[in-house]
């Protein structure tokens, strides 16, 4: 898995308030990455990580994202399915924390969204499709 650079971490911490975008947790925190990069990760040619590609989970959350909740997290886009064609910085998140839609940007910073705007984005990354579903079948 390709981890993150510590620059990229901590501006990740810092744009959620070091809190899990998920529960609330301050501790114990780990980068979560927003796109699979399990199994041999990016690879070489991928580009460098950057906030926009990951958030705060704690460690509980982080491996739930992975299980039970799973479509929960792609719902808030705190997972990406893989081979969208939209790249992190353009797909938003949910915060519980804040009650709100955000865009995080490569830079560190989030924007805040309308919920329908934000919904409609998620949706087009592949968040709101159901279980099993394929956009080639």
């Amino acid at each position: 898995m390709t981890a993150p650079s510590k620059q990229v971490r901590e501006q990740t911490y810092k744009r959620d308030g070091y809190r899990c975008v998920s529960c609330g947790a301050q501790w114990p925190l780990s980068w979560q990455h927003r796109s699979a990069s399990g199994h041999g990760g990016r690879g070489k040619k991928a580009p460098a990580l950057t906030p926009a590609d990951g958030l705060t989970a704690c460690i509980p959350c982080n491996g739930r994202f992975e299980s039970d909740l799973q479509e929960l997290a792609l719902h808030n886009g705190w997972k990406l399915r893989r081979h969208i064609l939209m790249t992190a910085d353009q797909v938003p998140f949910y915060d519980r924390n804040l009650g709100g839609y955000f865009l995080p940007d490569t830079e560190g910073r989030a924007h805040a969204m309308k919920a329908a705007e934000a919904i409609e984005l998620i949706t087009a990354a592949g968040g709101y499709t159901t279980k099993g579903w394929r956009p080639d079948a």
